[in-house]
């Protein structure tokens, strides 16, 4: 019988006020305590915020708590501090962009990008996408795209290219544990499902089997048709999801990484709870486990964490899951009023991997949102053509040398305490709620008054392609060639955060062109499936990126 896995909160206690935490000055509750602070400068204090806009629940006026009780070892009571109003990231990696940087990444009429091409250029005359070149092979070659007056892609050919790139398919939830390491299945935007091997050798007599029942991981889920704090407006899903909440095998663990809508979702958790009641905890980031227990969840099954803390989810010695709550570059908040008063984390988990005495741990990393570093210059990302001119390889150590405005730190930092991860989830999208206003304008591109963003202006708050594939080899470097050795499992990347709230079909296009160039230009094989299996072990032992369609799965 399916139960309820017992879990050991480890607070890191730290002697002084960590950097990130912002400390109020006093109790006032005048009019301008209500006022968000962005980003608090290193040591700042603001006013303590009380009163009405501190309720964040969708509904916390009309729930009620749940009358049922749950036993769990995870106490939640430590690390309080009555002192502290919000939050802050605290590294000089955070930048908020002047007006200056700001009008100079700012681009009127059609998008010539040529990722959009690159991205075409994989449908072939079939319909099919053809498998993407891998590294070894000849130079990245691209055809063109253009009708014979010399014009780009038709607007009616762009979303028939982005039906036949990015697909919604039956999620497939089966997983062997005596074979499978991990199972991730992507079930849109930052919605992902991790499978591990079950962390009990008690067999599940719901399963029909009788073989134990795997550890099921779900993280930031958002079913709903818009992430909005109403369904009738705001932000919609281009694509609907995979599956319904239903059809979602028992999960034990729901993780948040921070509480904006399109990662937390009032719908979406009420389905996982009355769903999952005897066995589901949720794992959040410090100040969010306010809104679960106005929901009418019960404080016992939400488990509050700062950086660095660790849950030990297991029962036997030396056999738990290890979940480390780890720094992000990103903010928070739900109602304009409430900027960063909850954290933001990504994730890191450490499965112990089996029983035997050669057992090795399986590393996660769920980077949730997340920003890396601030790029100034409106031509920062070189294009992808002509390649004739150069190696793009070779523009990897050279296209961010000059950046004035240092990396975030904390991906090495976790990499180096925690170890490389064979998993990562990682953002690839710049964000929709500028497109999503933006979209508003009924003219084209070539007539709208209402300018895009370039990717490098909003990348300290979400990192795009070109960055993620640098924190992917920024925490698995060298690793690739240990992993080899062994088990010829080399580090595998998940794209996450892309391609689900988005306005126009061209967004999947770019995202694609713009991941697989970067893949290109720094050496890692991009893909759309993992390559695994008899003659294929030098291709298992590198590094890849991939990106998935809605509902697909990878094993591990």
């Amino acid at each position: 019988m399916t139960t309820l896995v017992p879990a050991r909160l480890e607070r890191t206690n730290p002697t002084s006020t960590p950097s990130h935490h912002v400390l109020a000055t006093s109790s006032s509750t005048s009019w301008s305590s209500y006022l968000p602070s962005l980003n608090p400068t290193p040591g700042a204090t603001r006013p303590r915020r009380e009163g009405p806009f501190t309720s964040l629940s969708r509904s916390s006026s009309t729930s009620k708590r749940s009358n049922s009780s749950t036993s769990s070892t995870a106490t939640n009571n430590a690390n309080a501090n009555e002192d502290r109003t919000g939050f802050r990231n605290p590294w000089p990696s955070w930048h908020k962009p002047t007006r200056k940087e700001t009008w100079d990444n700012l681009e009127w009429g059609e998008d010539t990008d040529p990722c959009i091409e690159l991205a075409a250029a994989a449908v072939t005359s079939t319909g099919n996408v053809a498998a993407p070149r891998r590294r070894g092979s000849k130079r990245l070659q691209r055809k063109s795209s253009k009708d014979g007056n010399g014009n780009g892609i038709k607007e009616g050919d762009k979303a028939a290219l982005a039906s036949q790139l990015l697909r919604v398919v039956e999620p497939d939830f089966s997983f062997d544990a005596t074979s499978q390491r991990a199972k991730v299945t992507w079930l849109g935007h930052a919605s992902m499902l991790v499978q591990l091997p079950s962390l009990s050798s008690s067999p599940d007599t719901n399963n029909n089997n009788n073989n134990p029942r795997p550890l099921r991981c779900l993280f930031d889920p958002i079913f709903s048709t818009r992430a909005s704090p109403v369904q009738t407006a705001g932000p919609t899903r281009f694509y609907p999801p995979p599956c319904t909440v239903d059809a979602l095998p028992p999960i034990d663990l729901m993780f948040l990484s921070h509480n904006h809508y399109d990662h937390l979702d009032y719908d979406t958790v009420m389905a996982l709870w009355r769903n999952n009641q005897e066995w589901i905890r949720f794992v959040v980031p410090l100040e969010n486990k306010k809104w679960f227990v106005e929901c009418g969840i019960p404080e016992g099954r939400v488990c509050e964490m700062d950086w660095w803390d660790v849950l030990v989810v297991g029962s036997e010695e030396g056999k738990g899951l290890k979940v480390t709550c780890t720094p992000s570059q990103h903010q928070s908040g739900r109602s304009g009023l409430d900027t960063d008063m909850t954290l933001w984390s990504s994730w890191f988990l450490e499965h112990p991997g089996g029983s035997g005495p050669d057992a090795e741990p399986y590393r996660v990393f769920f980077a949730g949102d997340t920003g890396f570093q601030f790029h100034a210059s409106p031509d920062w990302l070189p294009s992808p053509t002509p390649l004739s001119s150069a190696n793009p390889k070779s523009l990897s150590s050279t296209v961010d040398a000059n950046n004035p405005y240092p990396p975030c730190p904390a991906f090495a930092d976790i990499a180096t305490r925690l170890g490389s991860p064979d998993l990562l989830l990682l953002p690839i999208w710049v964000g929709g709620t500028y497109d999503f206003v933006r979209s508003w304008v009924p003219l084209s591109d070539a007539l709208s008054p209402m300018p895009r963003l370039k990717v490098g202006l909003t990348a300290a708050n979400h990192m795009p392609p070109w960055d993620a594939v640098r924190v992917l080899k920024l925490m698995t470097q060298g690793d690739a060639q240990n992993k080899g050795k062994g088990k010829g499992k080399g580090p595998v990347a998940v794209a996450m955060h892309w391609g689900t709230f988005i306005t126009e079909p061209v967004e999947v296009l770019k995202t694609l062109g713009q991941l697989q160039w970067a893949c290109e230009a720094q050496g890692v094989p991009f893909g759309r499936e993992l390559e695994r299996g008899e003659g294929r072990e030098e291709k298992a032992s590198e590094t890849c990126f991939l990106a998935l369609d809605h509902g697909q799965s990878v094993v591990l």
